[in-house]
């Protein structure tokens, strides 16, 4: 039916579709323009893979209304669960997330989802195709070879990139998560528990203040006020871990091994650069519905510097 470099065309095509679609609708409800995706470049797989499936498993079906909204939204619904089970296994990052939504399976698919799926199997199949098959098709096949060609070689690139800064994003969730651990393990073992209160008066000015900033300038205050409390609540904790070993008499060869461990912490958190963390906002930005079963309360910190 079409050569191997049309199919490709037609992926493109569809990638790019996706992309205008999730960045004009996530833009109009943040107000303000959100490059949308997993890649930095204007095109989302998810779609395009969406479309080359539902046009595959429609084939023998395309004079049937009722068979393409079926097929469409099968096969479509099955792509969506296998490629957002593999994202997460892979980068402990959920780049969309359905958990909110009833009749869900994992936060992965849903119901309501997989119904919109067959309706754009409708639209794709019987509005959308023909006249997008009818401009591939007119295309000189040598012209097609060489502009699939071009595209594979930049999208490849830019999975490339885009694989790359995920598998940061991970890396950085883990040492917090790690960190996290260590932390609330110097708490339990000395029973400490740390309380923060804030001025109600001395917020309310501190927020009328950062509407005036801009977003990058909220953010490095937000990092630096996050590594703050960070390192606050370890010089506090090593100051509660002196007196229960003062006041307890307890080994000193212990109170140096977990004093030892909270200035580790805090090397670390000194040792994370502003520009790695400026690196991984981008990659939020780009998805701000990205939830982590593995990593939910390092996710939300990062999230949170954006959003205040």
């Amino acid at each position: 039916m079409y050569s191997t470099t049309q199919w490709f065309l037609f992926f493109y095509i569809y990638c790019f579709f996706g992309w205008i679609w999730e960045s004009v609708y996530v833009s109009l409800r943040t107000r303000e323009w959100v490059n949308r995706g997993f890649m930095h470049g204007p095109f989302l797989p998810i779609y395009g893979s969406g479309a080359i499936v539902i046009l595959l498993s429609t084939i023998g079906v395309r004079d049937n209304i009722f068979l393409i909204y079926l097929f469409g939204m099968i096969s479509s619904t099955i792509l969506e669960y296998f490629t957002g089970d593999a994202m997460e296994r892979l980068f402990h990052v959920r780049y969309w997330d359905y958990s909110q939504h009833k009749c869900n399976l994992k936060g992965h698919i849903c119901l309501m989802v997989s119904f919109a799926w067959g309706a754009f199997s409708i639209l794709l199949v019987k509005v959308l195709h023909p006249p997008i098959e009818d401009l591939v098709m007119s295309i000189p096949l040598t012209a097609v070879d060489i502009t699939s060609f071009a595209l594979t070689i930049y999208v490849a690139v830019d999975m490339t990139v885009s694989f790359n800064e995920a598998m940061d994003l991970k890396a950085t969730l883990v040492k917090l998560a790690e960190s996290n651990e260590e932390i609330r393990k110097l708490q339990n073992r000395i029973d400490v528990v740390a309380a923060i209160a804030e001025d109600d008066i001395r917020r309310f000015k501190e927020e009328r203040a950062e509407k005036k900033k801009t977003r990058k300038e909220r953010f490095a205050e937000n990092l630096q006020e996050a590594r703050e409390r960070s390192l606050a609540h370890l010089e506090n904790l090593s100051q509660q871990i002196f007196e229960y070993f003062t006041n307890t008499e307890a080994n000193s060869a212990d109170l140096t091994e977990y004093l030892d461990r909270v200035e580790a912490e805090k090397r670390k958190i000194l040792g994370r650069t502003d520009r790695e963390y400026n690196h991984l906002a981008k990659i939020l930005r780009r998805n701000p519905g990205a939830v982590s079963k593995h990593h939910g309360e390092e996710l939300a910190s990062l999230l949170n510097m954006l959003k205040r």
